[in-house]
């Protein structure tokens, strides 16, 4: 039988091993398909595998939400980008596929709250207005965390569009938004995956990325 080792015994730097490698498989198989939606299906999984963290079991008070969690990573990894890459990324395709995304309200989460009839998204569209323009103003301030984290805000809000069966493959008036999606994924995903690479490189033990939720807890990669 197969030996397995506790996942209170696996290492900080193998958590960041594992990150990595699993975050850069499902980035190069998404170079491999010419397919809007599966493109970023797959990118979205290696995001996933970038940023996802182990859920905390034992205290419940002790978890955080979704978009506390989108803050603070994207916080952490414009911190750790000595280059500026995300930076002049964003900037460089804001005024194309950007600023298309962020113009679309159909990738933003209040606005289908409001359609679900919830009385507290009455007002979405003075919020939408609000958010695209303090995502502009953080652009022209440099502010990249912000931008980022607007950005993939919506993006989410598309994921789950796809993921949860709310739209459909290969037609409709979602397409346009997929191919946008994938686009702007394709080039944040490997921008943020070379941000957390060097700075795994750098101290291969560091404990800023937290754990992976699924630990190689065997001999065998995965």
């Amino acid at each position: 039988m197969a030996k397995f080792r506790s996942a209170a015994n696996v290492l900080p730097g193998q958590h960041n091993q594992d990150r990595i490698r699993r975050a850069e498989s499902w980035w190069r198989r998404s170079e491999e398909t010419s397919s809007d939606t599966d493109k970023f299906i797959f990118l979205w999984i290696a995001f996933n595998a970038a940023y996802g963290v182990e859920a905390p079991l034992a205290d419940p008070a002790m978890r955080i939400g979704e978009s506390e969690k989108f803050r603070a990573f994207c916080e952490e990894v414009v911190r750790r980008d000595d280059h500026n890459i995300l930076h002049e990324l964003l900037l460089n395709t804001y005024s194309g596929p950007v600023r298309v995304l962020l113009n679309n309200h159909f990738v933003y989460e209040p606005f289908w709250k409001w359609v679900s009839g919830i009385p507290q998204a009455a007002f979405w569209e003075t919020q939408f207005r609000k958010e695209n323009n303090r995502a502009f103003g953080a652009v022209m301030r440099g502010e990249t965390s912000v931008v980022l984290k607007v950005v993939l805000s919506r993006l989410y809000t598309l994921r789950n569009q796809i993921f949860h069966g709310g739209a459909t493959y290969a037609t409709g008036w979602g397409q346009d938004q997929v191919r946008d999606g994938s686009s702007i994924m394709a080039s944040i995903v490997p921008a943020i995956i070379a941000v957390m690479r060097a700075d795994i490189e750098r101290n291969p033990d560091s404990d800023v990325w937290g754990k992976v939720a699924h630990p190689r807890v065997g001999d065998e990669r995965s």
